[in-house]
């Protein structure tokens, strides 16, 4: 059965735990600048900057909200780190945990941990092993073999930039994932393990003022399945938001396809509809309406012609070039 509820987590926004408006965004004090964000202690942070972003989690920690404004996740460092980590978080208002760089060997450990501390997991897949299908089929089989742990996941994460890096390359603009070798990975994630019913995030775009590449990249995504998708500025929720909407033809389909009384086969809108055969697509589609709502195609287009990106000198220092800060 296929997690459509994962639709939920939206646009997800990595955050340095340092950054300076964490607090106020867990405490709603102000709008939160995607459906779910990570406070990350990984890639967000440079070595040195480690001791005091637990300090700042701790902090955090401290003065948590029992229910937060928006879906919150860790993402540690590693498993040393993660154990510390999902101490913290059990029995808090803190959803669950990034697992950073899961293999096949390692993700039973994620999820041993994540399960003795009630939290929800999120494997990510950016090693260079994952350019191998069978190491894709590899950890679907241990999610298969382990359905109570399976029923936790939030997401099965993309780390893009992680597995460029094992080309020795990087995300160039106005190239979309599906452009370039990572089409080769993200098309595999769809076909392997959303086939077997598992909700899978699409990597993020990192050329922060290439909104028409986001949006081109993120209706593929959303062709293929995909359920969410990274984001590393707030200026790219609205797009990636929009991108998840869904036509109202498509809620009509899919309403029919859903209707008990339908036939087997019947025409609608100039298309052949098959029960049989469109009612998992026909979920998916209701699910994804729920969510981000029907489109406006006028309204849309607008939006992205008119977005204004922030300039270079609005960065905070933290985010070394890499994740951008709320603006």
């Amino acid at each position: 059965m296929h997690r459509f509820d994962a639709y939920s987590l939206g646009a997800t926004l990595y955050m340095p735990v340092l950054h300076p408006r964490v607090a106020d965004i867990l405490h709603g004090r102000l709008p939160p600048p995607a459906a779910s964000i990570v406070l990350c202690l990984e890639d967000a942070l440079a070595a040195q900057d480690v001791d005091d972003g637990l300090r700042c989690l701790d902090q955090l920690m401290s003065d948590l909200p029992q229910r937060l404004p928006v879906r919150t996740f860790l993402r540690p460092r590693n498993r040393e780190m993660a154990y510390a980590l999902s101490a913290r978080a059990a029995g808090t208002a803190i959803e669950g945990l990034v697992a950073p760089k899961v293999v096949p060997e390692t993700l039973p450990d994620w999820l041993a941990l994540t399960r003795d501390a009630g939290l929800a997991v999120m494997p990510t897949l950016e090693s260079a092993c994952f350019f191998d299908p069978g190491k894709i089929c590899a950890l679907r089989d241990i999610l298969d073999d382990h359905p109570e742990d399976a029923s936790r996941l939030a997401a099965i994460r993309l780390g893009g930039n992680d597995l460029l890096s094992t080309l020795a390359l990087r995300r160039e603009r106005g190239i979309t994932s599906w452009e370039g070798p990572l089409g080769w990975v993200l098309s595999m994630a769809s076909s392997i393990l959303i086939a077997a019913g598992y909700p899978v995030a699409a990597p993020v775009y990192d050329v922060i003022d290439d909104l028409d590449t986001l949006r081109r990249e993120t209706l593929r995504d959303v062709a293929a399945g995909f359920i969410s998708k990274t984001v590393i500025h707030p200026a790219q929720t609205p797009v990636i938001n929009r991108a998840f909407q869904v036509s109202r033809e498509d809620v009509a389909h899919a309403r029919a396809a859903l209707d008990s009384e339908a036939q087997a086969v019947f025409r609608v809108g100039g298309m052949m509809c098959e029960p049989a055969t469109h009612r998992a697509w026909a979920r998916r589609t209701v699910a994804r309406q729920e969510v981000f709502g029907v489109v406006d195609e006028a309204a849309r287009t607008k939006a992205v012609t008119a977005m204004q990106m922030p300039s270079s000198d609005q960065c905070h220092p933290i985010t070394d070039g890499f994740y951008s800060p709320l603006s």
